[in-house]
C-alpha cells in the first residue's frame, strides 16, 4: 500500500472532469506547456471507466485498486514537479474518493447542452437499444466498440430505464449531459469552496484561463498567443454532419425535457427555438460567429408545438 499521509498531496493535484466533449483535453494541452505542471488527459481509460460505472450503479466495490492506481501515477509526477494535473471525463463520479486520498482540486468544465449531444450524436454514443432483463440491477456488458465505452456510458435504472431505452438517441445523450453534471454539483456540496470549480466552455477564454491556474497555484507562463494557437486545435473532432437543425419534433421535446435541471443550474439556454433564435458561438476553440440554416428548424419547431412538451412539467 503506497498511501501514507493526504499531506504527501495536499495542494499537489488537481482534476479537471465534467461530461467530455467539454473542453477538458484542450486544458490539459494549456496546462502541459506550464512549468512545473505534469498534466495528462484520461491516463487510465478502463479503470476509470470501471471506477465510474461502479459509483452510478451503486456497487460495493473496493476503491483501493482505483486509488492505488491513481497513487503511482501522481507520485510519479510529483517526484520531479510541483503539480499533478489530470482531465478526465471518466473521474466525474469520484470525486469525494479522490479529495479524501489526495486533498486534490477540481475544476468541473461544461458546455451548452445541444453542442454535447450533437458531438457525441456524431461519435455513436447510445447506437444500439441496451439490453437489460432486470432494471433493478446494474447493467451488464453492452456491444460496444471499445470495452471502456460499456462501462462509460451509463444508464438510468429501475421504472426510468424503460423509458430511457425507448427514446432517441438525442434524447438519450441529453440524459446523460444533465445526469453528469448534476451528479458533480452533488459531491462538489460535500467538499470545501476552496477546492472546487465550476467554468463554462463558452466563457473560457486566456484571461478565464489566468484565473484557473492562480486557483491551482501555478504562475501561468502561457501567453495569450499560445492559448490562442493551442485553442485552434481541436481533439476528436468529427465532420459535420447531424446538428440541432436536424432534430424531428420528438427529439427536440426529449432535450428540452432531460436538460433542463442542469441547464437551469448553470443558466444556459435549452429552449431549442430560442437557441436557434440567436447566432450560434462556438466555445473558446474558434470564436468566430456563425448562423446556421434555420427553415428546417423552424418547420420541425412548428410541429413540435402540436406535442406535449415535458421539459415544461417539472
Amino acid at each position: 500500500m503506497l498511501y501514507k499521509s493526504r499531506a504527501d498531496f495536499e495542494g499537489r493535484v488537481a482534476f479537471a472532469l465534467g461530461t467530455g466533449r467539454c473542453g477538458t483535453h484542450f486544458l490539459a494541452r494549456v496546462m502541459e506547456r506550464e512549468p512545473g505542471v505534469v498534466a495528462s488527459h484520461e491516463r487510465s481509460q478502463l479503470g476509470d471507466a470501471f471506477h465510474r460505472y461502479c459509483q452510478w450503479y451503486r456497487l460495493p466495490v473496493d476503491h483501493e485498486g482505483f486509488l492505488s492506481t491513481k497513487e503511482i501515477g501522481i507520485r510519479r509526477d510529483l517526484a520531479g514537479q510541483r503539480l499533478s494535473f489530470e482531465a478526465s471525463p471518466y473521474l466525474s463520479l469520484s470525486i469525494r474518493e479522490l479529495y479524501d486520498r489526495f486533498g486534490a482540486s477540481f475544476i468541473l468544465l461544461v458546455r451548452r447542452p445541444d453542442e454535447v449531444v450533437n458531438s457525441y450524436w456524431r461519435k455513436g454514443w447510445y447506437e444500439r437499444p441496451y439490453v437489460r432483463a432486470d432494471s433493478g440491477r446494474a447493467l451488464g456488458f453492452q456491444q460496444c466498440s471499445r470495452d471502456n465505452h460499456s462501462f462509460a456510458r451509463i444508464v438510468p435504472s429501475g421504472m426510468e430505464f424503460e423509458t430511457w431505452n425507448e427514446m432517441s438517441r438525442v434524447g438519450k445523450i441529453a440524459w446523460f449531459w444533465n445526469a453528469i453534471n448534476v451528479a458533480v454539483l452533488e459531491q462538489f456540496a460535500a467538499i470545501p469552496e476552496t477546492h472546487r470549480r465550476v467554468i463554462r466552455l463558452e466563457e473560457l477564454s486566456h484571461p478565464t484561463y489566468l484565473t484557473i491556474s492562480e486557483f491551482l497555484g501555478v504562475q501561468s507562463q502561457v501567453t495569450e498567443h499560445d492559448y490562442e494557437r493551442i485553442a485552434g486545435w481541436r481533439p476528436g473532432r468529427r465532420p459535420s454532419g447531424y446538428t440541432t437543425t436536424d432534430w424531428s419534433a420528438r427529439e427536440i421535446a426529449e432535450f428540452e425535457a432531460q436538460v433542463r435541471p442542469a441547464a437551469e443550474r448553470f443558466d444556459y439556454e435549452y429552449r431549442v427555438r430560442e437557441l436557434l433564435s440567436a447566432p450560434h458561438l462556438e466555445p473558446q476553440s474558434d470564436t468566430r460567429l456563425r448562423a446556421r440554416p434555420l427553415r428546417t428548424a423552424w418547420r420541425r419547431l412548428s410541429e413540435s408545438a402540436r406535442i406535449p412538451n415535458p421539459g415544461h412539467e417539472y
